[in-house]
């Protein structure tokens, strides 16, 4: 009886022993070992992912929602390109400024053309022969959105000067209408508009006298 239960002892523990063994190789593979998926896999050197092919050493695929990639340390990758950042290509993160030079002559109204959807920082600066303040304004759709005055300057002309916000939309008719008799050549006058991706209303409190 004793060498019967020994007998059916030693390949249970057998079987244990190997089992065990293979989940601890299946949960941690280390120095040297075969990388196990779905595991933690730690080693003292640099694992390199070599081909002798066109494509790829390595891909990486995920679902959509999740990233392909994830990194622990902030350190520099060098010469690791990416092709856009948060969705927007190079040209998206560059400044978008538009500048319309303002002819002299007694033309004092013009349409803003190839202006795109936006809110716009706009920045004016015309010279107009008047001798007392005048006033520019760029209207939308007809209706001022920025007004601007400036007051004269030497008795020979004044210069309307200053920015504001602009916004627009598709369709927009964006116009710039000066309250003068000509706008004069030197200084030179014109107007730019530079693209603002974000605006966040601020608050004011009132202080105590």
């Amino acid at each position: 009886m004793h060498h019967a239960v020994k007998t059916r002892i030693l390949p249970v523990l057998a079987g244990a022993a190997v089992v065990v063994a293979g989940l601890n190789v299946a949960s941690y593979a280390a120095n040297g070992h075969p990388l196990t998926l779905g595991a933690k896999n730690t080693e003292s050197r640099t694992t390199t992912v070599a081909t002798s092919g066109k494509g790829a050493a390595l891909s990486l695929q995920s679902s959509r929602k999740s990233p392909s990639l994830a990194v622990s340390s902030s350190a520099l990758v060098a010469r690791l390109n990416a092709d856009q950042v948060d969705g927007k290509h190079a040209t998206d993160l560059q400044t978008q400024a538009t500048t319309w030079t303002i002819p002299a002559g007694t033309q004092l109204s013009y349409t803003l053309n190839g202006l795109t959807p936006g809110t716009y920082l706009a920045t004016l600066d015309v010279a107009l022969a008047d001798t007392t303040s005048s006033q520019c304004e760029l209207d939308r759709n007809g209706t001022a959105s920025a007004t601007f005055f400036g007051a004269n300057r030497d008795g020979a002309f004044s210069v309307v000067s200053g920015s504001g916000l602009l916004t627009t939309a598709a369709g927009d008719t964006v116009q710039l209408q000066c309250d003068a008799t000509e706008v004069v050549g030197n200084p030179s006058s014109s107007v730019t508009l530079v693209r603002l991706d974000h605006v966040t209303t601020g608050t004011l409190t009132a202080d105590t006298p």
